[in-house]
């Protein structure tokens, strides 16, 4: 079990002896072992199992051809692996470095390969690689680790293309052990893109065994809540998802229709002011900040969102108030007070407004983006939008400068 010293690499070592293993070899890059965690491998000891407790970094290919073989000669027969060893650095891709790109890609990527490669004469029952539920519908911010992952699920596919024991599974969000146990922030930003609960690790693993029972190559684990996931997940509007979008139609419909029950008895100024609130909630969600932090009078660039998050907090205001705000809007100088009056003129002329006049105004909206760049009014949505997005990031670098 690579990263099978911390976490739910060493609670999947405790579940593989809970299925009868006798001999488990956990790895990881320093091999340095918390109180914790060496009190479960004692408890493992006490039982009789054989643990073998090795620093190896699997992004070494000799180093691990070396372990595979000291294996084989001095223990039982190697006869299943999982890689679960993983490394987070997030951040935006339009600022990621190379160094950044690596820590995360290469225990994943190469480490993977050369566990691929080291047992290729090995029989193995099982060959297993832990992915992310990312890999479906993105995650802003986590680029190198959806690729990473995203990699792992087409090893899996290629081993199972060569006969070779391969399967994933694709995780959702773990409370109890590993990285987000241990932070409760990263966690809860995570659960308010996916929505749902996060998975126990108990949970997990009664899934990794039907996984590992079945034909297939892998499967994503999660509890999510879709019509969460659309509306803060670019890559949830792709053609593939369009079955899901209908299920939560009616979903979206009553939501805009509890807006419209709220402002019903509302004058102007405290629409307005349930707006603000509304608002601070999804901007609060977007920058993972909290909300004494979020000043209304500054820009929402200077508060950290750039060009992606602008996005989603489009697609945010869309499903949470029921109006749809030009993506341009947000290169005006846009603050969090701005953004709330036109939302709230919208909601207080929505009755009024008739499909033509809203039809004029995403004309003139795409007109407005059309002429800054020299294009034809003609363009399409589509087209429009790839430019509001463009302006965003303009005016988020006008604003750093």
């Amino acid at each position: 079990v690579t990263g099978g010293l911390s976490g739910f690499g060493l609670k999947t070592a405790c579940w593989l002896v809970e299925k009868g293993a006798k001999s488990l070899v956990l790895i990881s890059r320093s091999a340095r072992i918390d109180e914790a965690s060496s009190n479960i491998i004692n408890q493992l000891q006490e039982k009789g199992v054989h643990v073998y407790v090795r620093a190896c970094d699997v992004t070494d290919k000799i180093a691990l051809q070396s372990l595979v073989s000291k294996i084989q000669q001095e223990i039982p027969p190697l006869k299943g692996i999982v890689h679960a060893a993983m490394v987070l650095e997030d951040g935006l891709i339009r600022n990621m470095t190379q160094a950044q790109l690596e820590k995360v890609m290469r225990p994943k990527v190469e480490g993977a390969w050369n566990l691929h490669e080291a047992t290729l004469e090995t029989k193995l029952d099982f060959f297993v690689l832990y992915s992310s539920a990312t890999t479906y519908v993105g995650n802003p911010g986590q680029a190198n680790y959806v690729a990473a992952n995203s990699f792992l699920e087409s090893l899996a596919n290629y081993r199972k293309e060569l006969g070779l024991p391969a399967q994933f599974a694709a995780w959702g969000a773990i409370s109890d052990v590993g990285y987000l146990a241990r932070n409760e922030e990263t966690k809860e930003a995570l659960q308010s893109r996916l929505g749902g609960e996060a998975l126990s690790s108990d949970q997990a693993l009664k899934m990794l065994e039907k996984i590992m029972l079945s034909k297939k190559s892998g499967v994503a684990v999660i509890d999510l809540d879709w019509a969460v996931i659309q509306r803060v997940m670019p890559a949830a509007s792709s053609a593939k998802y369009e079955e899901l979008r209908r299920h939560v139609k009616a979903s979206d419909n009553d939501h805009y229709e509890d807006i419209q029950t709220l402002i019903a008895n509302l004058n102007h100024a405290e629409i307005k002011d349930l707006v603000v609130d509304l608002l601070l909630d999804e901007i609060e969600q977007i920058l993972r900040l909290p909300r004494e932090k979020l000043d209304i009078e500054q820009s929402v660039f200077d508060l950290g969102m750039d060009s992606l998050m602008g996005m989603e907090l489009v697609l945010a205001i869309e499903e949470r108030f029921g109006v749809k705000l030009p993506v341009m809007a947000l290169t005006e100088g846009a603050n969090i007070l701005r953004i709330a009056e036109r939302i709230t003129e919208q909601l207080s002329d929505s009755d009024e407004k008739s499909d033509s006049n809203v039809h004029t105004e995403h004309k003139e909206s795409i007109s407005v983006v059309a002429s800054r760049h020299g294009h034809s009014e003609s363009m399409t949505q589509k087209e429009a939008e790839e430019l509001s997005k463009k302006l965003i990031e303009e005016a988020m670098k006008a604003s750093n400068d």
